[in-house]
């Protein structure tokens, strides 16, 4: 009788569907590995990109309206600039337009020194030409026009006496009250002061030049004017474009601008960070809850491992027992074998013995048959245990 525990030698322990799924569930969240090097990728973290992308337009809408008002100055100034220009083109085209005018009237002069006949050698001439001089120091800058002792003197003789700077205040005085649309008046006392300056009367052709030659003024003293607004213009271009190298506005802005979108950048960096701080710590504590798991379904299978061998050793130890008790049952049944034939042998010698003893035969022969009963019934006994065994 053989008892097989089991049928295949070779003990195949499968985990559970639990720890199957486990299992597949590390393997895909596995992290990327690089020169086998941990990696992680930022696009498995989990950032709201809505909150970056809007972190970096916020700078570029900052840095953008910084640079802008920066441009947006930069070119007010341009403008003031364009301004200022076309200004001075606007007075450099009425200067000319001024100086045409001041040609007319020397064509003017001209044809009527032509016309009278005046030589412009002449004293005539000369003494025209001294007199408009005098004109033109009554309104030019102080200064500007110098007369020779030779040239005083003869305006002494053509105006009655030497004039003063008083008499040249009052001359320019005079021209001024003179201008189409002036309010300049002059006093009692000035027009008699004016009569003592006249001393040569002037002739036709002198009187005629000299009305040309206040009209001339008018465009003069306008075009001194000009001169002095251009210079003007000039010093503030200059002056602007000065403090524009001085503060270097764009060059400021743009660096503001930089300035935002560094601090920007470093914020989102500082957000990936501890994003992938968070990840990492997350990532680690999955990793030991998963070695804590699998040291757990370790330690689990290993107890069932050790409780098989337990139990393969229990049941050998039953085996082993039970062919030793099979033995020993095989031993009592040849023991009892050989005792009932022994038993049988000496029942039929006392019968044998005892045939000459007729009234007791039948006695006899009913103990022996009771006997042998006993000793079958027996012997079906061990059978019987022996067949319990087996099963």
């Amino acid at each position: 009788m053989q008892i097989r525990a089991n049928t295949n030698g070779n003990q195949i322990i499968h985990t559970n569907a639990d720890a199957r799924a486990r299992a597949e569930e590390r393997a895909g969240r596995k992290n990327r590995q690089v020169n086998g090097k941990q990696s992680i990728f930022a696009g498995d973290l989990g950032l709201h990109g809505d909150m970056i992308s809007l972190r970096r337009q916020r700078a570029q809408k900052k840095a953008l309206k910084i640079i802008g008002d920066a441009w947006n100055g930069e070119k007010k100034v341009d403008q003031s600039i364009t301004d200022i220009r076309d200004r001075m083109l606007g007075l450099w085209a009425e200067k000319e337009e001024n100086l045409g005018y001041i040609a007319q009237g020397d064509a003017q002069k001209e044809a009527l020194r032509v016309h009278y006949g005046v030589s412009s050698d002449s004293q005539e001439q000369k003494d025209l030409e001294l007199l408009e001089k005098k004109e033109k120091a009554s309104i030019s800058p102080a200064g500007e026009v110098y007369f020779t002792q030779e040239e005083l003197d003869r305006l002494e003789v053509l105006e009655g006496r030497k004039p003063t700077a008083e008499d040249f205040e009052l001359l320019k005085k005079k021209a001024d009250s003179e201008m189409p649309g002036s309010t300049v008046k002059l006093t009692e006392e000035e027009e008699a002061k004016l009569a003592e300056l006249e001393g040569v009367p002037l002739t036709e052709y002198q009187e005629r030049c000299l009305k040309i030659d206040k009209y001339q003024q008018r465009f003069e003293v306008r075009n001194i004017q000009i001169d002095e607004e251009i210079m003007n213009c000039n010093r503030t271009i200059g002056a602007i474009q000065l403090e524009r190298l001085k503060h270097q506005e764009m060059v400021k802005a743009q660096k503001k601008a930089d300035e935002v979108m560094e601090a920007a950048n470093d914020e989102i960096f500082g957000m990936l960070v501890d994003e992938a701080k968070d990840h990492v710590d997350e990532d680690l504590e999955e990793t030991r809850e998963e070695a804590k798991e699998e040291a757990e379904e370790k330690a689990e299978q290993e107890e069932k491992i050790e409780e098989r061998k337990e139990q393969q050793e229990q049941l050998e130890e039953q085996v082993e027992e039970t062919q030793v008790k099979n033995e020993e049952q095989e031993r009592l049944r040849r023991e009892a074998s050989e005792r009932s034939r022994e038993d049988a042998d000496l029942l039929e010698s006392m019968m044998d013995a005892g045939m000459g003893n007729t009234g007791s035969v039948s006695d006899v022969q009913t103990d022996v048959k009771t006997m042998l009963h006993k000793m079958k019934l027996l012997e079906e006994d061990l059978k019987g245990s022996m067949v319990d065994d087996q099963a």
